[in-house]
């Protein structure tokens, strides 16, 4: 699961994103870009922010290139440049993302504000109970919140053997056993970090056709078209409420926790054709 980044679902986006801003693609530019440890962010000059996950093994590669690396600046680059399938640089694929997210603020906000302030995934509970799910990437308290909730198995495939002694929820399974766990499932959740490091496209296609897939997490902030189109039902993100402070976690090595608490919202984007195929509405 270390493919390149899914060329066809960010393409996608870039190009949904490029028709619904018009002209703006060619004249925001960028204020500021940050990698950190757990996060990376880019605000544009109209404010819009996004941030995703960076992926551990992008920063080890990069810091075995480091000292024959050039230097690099992304501010001042347009969005049309950020959003390219061609941007440069050791971190680019996660940065193309982030820069996506940020140009999907405006939709994700119309779509916040549709629903509960508070919203979580776990708020579906028709996903979940009864059924058997996989989570892709462990996220410990939505992991809590879903055992509560009366699912009747739940698979757990992460790299990070941390996050096993920490959940203690639900069967860790090896990673060797994902095509075959991910084909009995009921349910799948997918977290934020299966777009970043390059590895949905594959996840998705062990999926059976008629489970409910749900993809999750601040990553997955960009417009949902090219993912309700390979089958999934709903996208757990969040849209930033203050890119500045959101910019100032991330570069002191702040995580989604932080997010939360101080500058980002939760939002469930859903598939409603897909769940009424699924009788889960």
């Amino acid at each position: 699961m270390t493919a390149p980044a899914p060329a066809g679902i960010l393409d996608e986006a870039a190009e949904q994103l490029s028709k619904l801003h018009g002209d703006a693609i060619e004249k925001l530019a960028v204020e500021q870009a940050v990698v950190g440890v757990f996060f990376t962010g880019v605000r544009f000059s109209d404010g819009s922010t996004g941030v995703a996950y960076t992926p551990p093994e992008m920063i080890q590669r990069a810091s075995t290139r480091i000292l024959g690396d050039r230097p690099r600046s992304y501010r001042g680059r347009t969005a049309a440049q950020m959003i390219s399938s061609s941007l440069d640089g050791h971190f680019a694929p996660v940065v193309r993302l982030a820069a996506l997210n940020a140009l999907s603020a405006e939709y994700l906000a119309r779509a916040a504000g549709e629903h509960a302030p508070a919203n979580d995934l776990s708020n579906m509970p028709k996903l979940f109970t009864g059924r058997r799910v996989c989570m892709v990437g462990a996220i410990v308290p939505l992991l809590k919140k879903i055992s509560q909730l009366g699912a009747a198995q739940i698979a757990i495939i992460d790299r990070k053997k941390e996050t096993e002694a920490e959940a203690g929820l639900g069967s860790f399974v090896p990673l060797e056993q994902t095509a075959q766990v991910l084909s009995e499932c009921q349910t799948a959740v997918l977290t934020g970090a299966t777009i970043a490091n390059g590895s949905i496209e594959e996840l998705l296609g062990y999926i059976p056709a008629d489970a409910a897939i749900a993809v999750v997490g601040p990553t997955a902030g960009f417009v949902p078209e090219p993912l309700f189109r390979r089958g999934v039902a709903v996208v757990g993100t969040v849209t930033i409420t203050d890119g500045i402070r959101a910019m100032e976690i991330i570069s002191e090595g702040g995580g989604a926790l932080e997010l939360f608490r101080h500058s980002a919202r939760k939002v469930n984007l859903v598939n409603q054709p897909r769940l009424a195929a699924l009788g889960l509405c």
